[in-house]
């Protein structure tokens, strides 16, 4: 009896170690972007849905804030954006997503674009 019951608390430390929390549950929060040519932040909530914004650090005909907020879902390794609003288009993004850490996320587009975002909170 006593092994069976060793057996059975070391098979759930097993699987306490092995889980590692979801990628999704690691999305959670507001993250920064900046390149040489663009900032922006967005606010990726845990009922999927997202608020953000970006603009242009070397062009000053654009408005100052482009703004996008919609609905967020992870399929396989994608992280896909469904954009509300006339403002975007195409209305969805289909983004590669790599967790570096709890602190860097790696999204790259399908033309092999990589933008690394950095968590803000």
């Amino acid at each position: 009896m006593l092994s069976r019951v060793v057996t059975f608390y070391v098979g759930c430390a097993v699987l306490l170690i092995a889980c590692e929390r979801a990628p999704e549950s690691k999305l959670v929060g507001t993250w920064r972007v900046a390149s040489a040519e663009n900032d922006g932040k967005i606010r990726v909530d845990a009922d999927h849905t997202f608020t953000g914004g970006e603009w242009s650090l070397t062009e000053t005909h654009q408005p100052p804030v482009i703004p996008d907020d919609g609905e967020w879902h992870i399929v396989g390794s994608k992280l896909v954006l469904n954009f509300r609003g006339e403002a975007h288009n195409p209305k969805q993004s289909k983004l590669v997503l790599t967790v570096r850490d709890d602190d860097h996320i790696v999204l790259r587009r399908p033309s092999g674009l990589e933008t690394t975002l950095q968590r803000l909170n």
